[in-house]
């Protein structure tokens, strides 16, 4: 028998040893730093101790999951300062609905796709996700005196996800998974009108008054750790649709070099304010 052929393509024990490295150090750092900012009340050895032995235990694509999935999880949150403005104004009257209950229609269609191809990443993100938005519309719901349009758009919303997840049903069982990340993939880019329009009218309008700067950021580091991340596992419908929202994106943040906010500085870009501050 012939002995079996080395695998090329496995890290070496240099390799091995850089990689916990990189993962370990930046955690190690960060510790470091909060305990020279903050005192002795960080306990630096056990603390340390616990970040070497997670380090060993994961590689850089495990910390790039998790990292990935905290990442997303936390840009859920965004919404909340919208939740506020609400509350201070004592109503939602005038604001729209849709840029809740549409990305409920992909998450769906995500989370479905992770059950059928066992992507436990997609879904938790997308579990979490749901629960957040659900409660986000029950907010606007509470603050909304004309809630008509949103029960119209919640139903809408069920409707499309049972059809679709009939169709999926129908397919043959080993195209079924394809399917259904070619629809997800789909919703997401579909989702992307939202942002489209925005960008339309910022060049109506001459400026990007109305468009955070602090969200279109988070939306372009998001949607390019999405990418590579779908690049990574083979899911080109991952990939595909966060190249979309990332071109989108990018669009949008060059307005911010052609048509500056009025009254507010960009941050990291610089441009702005269009309007000169009355000394």
């Amino acid at each position: 028998m012939a002995p079996p052929e080395s695998n090329s393509s496995s890290p070496t024990l240099g390799q091995r040893v850089v990689n916990r490295l990189l993962v370990g150090l930046p955690p190690l750092i960060l510790l470091l730093l909060v305990n020279a900012l903050y005192g002795p009340g960080i306990d630096v050895q056990t603390t340390g101790t616990w970040i070497a032995f997670v380090t060993l235990q994961m590689d850089l694509f495990t910390l790039f999951a998790y990292w990935l999935t905290l990442f997303s999880i936390g840009f859920t949150f965004l919404p909340v300062f919208q939740i506020i403005e609400w509350r201070a104004r004592g109503t939602a009257d005038g604001f729209s609905s849709v840029n809740l209950v549409l990305p409920m229609l992909m998450m769906s269609c995500w989370l479905r796709h992770g059950f059928m191809t066992s992507d436990n990443t997609n879904i938790l993100i997308n579990t979490v996700n749901l629960v957040i938005f659900s409660l986000y519309i029950i907010c606007f719901g509470y603050y909304q005196p004309k809630r008509k349009y949103l029960y119209g758009q919640v139903l809408s919303l069920a409707i499309s996800v049972y059809a679709i997840f009939a169709y999926v049903d129908q397919q043959p069982i080993d195209k079924a998974a394809d399917v259904m990340g070619s629809i997800a993939a789909a919703t997401q880019i579909i989702g992307l009108a939202g942002g489209l329009y925005e960008i339309k009218r910022a060049i109506g309008l001459g400026h990007t008054e109305y468009i955070p700067a602090s969200l279109q950021f988070g939306i372009f580091l998001i949607s390019a750790q999405w990418t590579a991340f779908g690049f990574i596992v083979g899911n080109y419908y991952i990939a595909v649709a966060n190249i979309a929202g990332l071109a989108v994106n990018l669009i949008t943040i060059a307005l911010y070099f052609v048509y500056p906010p009025l009254t507010w500085r960009v941050p990291i870009i610089g441009t702005g304010p269009q309007q000169k501050k009355k000394e």
